[in-house]
């Protein structure tokens, strides 16, 4: 599968589709919205599409943000601009092995933040359908969910975060030479 088409299925569209299917449930389960599948399935699951597709860019974009903040905090101990201009710079004749890896890393790391946002929606949409389903038990279900959102969401950072360390060590690693000047 190409990489670009496996970075989009697994960056955007699951962390969209994560985000967004207890609430498509609790939208057709508990009103009388029907999306438009009743007149016309096709817009409808093109609309649908389009809001997977939303959502998980907006997943991505706030992983990014993250990114951005982790680059600043190992700049110092890494120097992560100066390699990943060396990283995007090189022109060599092969690639190196490290570069899949790093590639490999980057696309993990992407799938990483984008969940850290996506499972909190899920959960919190899937309590919210379990305490329609079992209203007897809304404290129990509220209680779970929280403690299962908390722990989702220190997971994914705490794994992001240590893939995007792995991604400045490996780039620190390679050290590759810096281009001469023109």
């Amino acid at each position: 599968m190409p990489i670009t088409l496996t970075r989009s299925l697994l960056t955007i569209l699951v962390p969209g589709l994560v985000a967004t299917a207890p609430w498509l449930v609790w939208l057709v389960q508990h009103t009388t919205a029907t999306l438009g599948a009743d007149k016309n399935a096709t817009l409808a699951n093109a609309f649908i599409f389009a809001l997977v597709a939303v959502v998980g860019s907006v997943c991505e974009g706030l992983g990014t943000y993250l990114e951005y903040r982790w680059d600043d905090q190992l700049e110092a101990e890494h120097q992560v601009q100066e390699h990943w201009i060396r990283y995007l710079k090189f022109d060599g004749a092969r690639e190196p092995v490290a570069f899949r890896y790093l590639s490999r890393l980057v696309t993990t790391m992407y799938f990483e933040l984008s969940m850290l946002f996506a499972v909190p929606s899920f959960i919190f949409g899937s309590t919210l359908l379990a305490v329609l389903r079992f209203p007897t038990h809304v404290i129990a279900l509220t209680i779970a969910g929280a403690l299962l959102s908390a722990f989702a969401t220190w997971y994914f950072h705490h794994q992001g975060k240590q893939t995007h360390a792995g991604i400045c060590k490996v780039r620190k690693a390679i050290d590759l030479p810096a281009k001469p000047a023109s």
